[in-house]
């Protein structure tokens, strides 16, 4: 990568709101974006227990509610799903409040520094006990693993479990496929662990010619072990992180 975002063909791959406001941020630093994703969100196998959750949750049965991705704000959205002032809402990371904030809800708690289940639980409990604190929903797909309910109910918490959604692949454009298989697309994000498995089963491991960017040190772990080479991690699990650190590279800086 010769530096910067400018002049760079950015593969974005994810689709929907998300995908286009990290298309303008790319844009606005001189890059090119290709939006074509690789996953996409959809309804549970399980619709009825989904929305029996949903209603309970509207109906003011939890305590606290805890939602671990911007796919679970659509999806609560998209049922016209509401939560009521007295439940107290728990978000995985900022770019996951935001989202709560943007459908129109308060978000009371969000931790500090990783987003991810492990952090966000531990800190949390921390200074908790399950005395003061009652019945708590977890929001989560279908791939996510049960770090936080666990978690909860080790300590003694009252918890039930909504798979909100479930993440699918999608098939990518033969010609975006080409473009990154020659470098024409020579910036690729890792967003998740499920996007770096859909991208080996329809590319490939990319070349040397093809800058992969992860967006947190887990992301890293998890594409290191599908045998991606990782050319740059996002310190904060953020992908406005991940983008302006990859404007911020210097042209000599060498790939970690």
């Amino acid at each position: 990568m010769t530096g910067g975002l400018r002049g760079h063909r950015v593969l974005i791959p994810r689709g929907g709101a998300w995908g286009s406001r990290v298309r303008d941020e790319i844009v606005r630093r001189g890059g090119e974006a290709v939006i074509a994703p690789l996953i996409e969100s959809r309804p549970p196998r399980d619709t009825d227990a989904r929305d029996a959750a949903f209603a309970r949750l509207a109906a003011g049965n939890y305590a606290w509610v805890f939602i671990t991705s911007a796919a679970t704000v659509e999806q609560l959205v998209a049922r016209g799903a509401t939560i009521p002032i007295g439940t107290r809402i728990a978000a995985v990371g900022r770019p996951t409040a935001r989202a709560v904030a943007d459908a129109g809800f308060e978000v009371e708690f969000v931790p500090v520094g990783t987003s991810s289940a492990t952090n966000m639980i531990a800190q949390w409990c921390a200074g908790r006990s399950p005395r003061s604190t009652g019945r708590c929903l977890v929001l989560r797909s279908d791939l996510a693993m049960a770090v936080i309910s666990d978690e909860l109910e080790l300590q003694g918490y009252d918890v039930d479990v909504c798979i909100a959604y479930r993440t699918v692949g999608v098939d990518l454009d033969p010609i975006v496929a080409a473009d990154i298989r020659t470098g024409a697309i020579d910036t690729v994000l890792l967003t998740s662990l499920s996007v770096g498995r859909e991208l080996r089963r329809q590319v490939g491991i990319p070349g040397d010619g093809v800058f992969i960017a992860s967006i947190g040190p887990g992301t890293t772990r998890d594409a290191q072990k599908l045998g991606f080479t990782v050319h740059h991690t996002a310190h904060s699990q953020s992908v406005d992180a991940l983008i302006a650190e990859l404007d911020a590279r210097p042209a000599t800086e060498e790939s970690p």
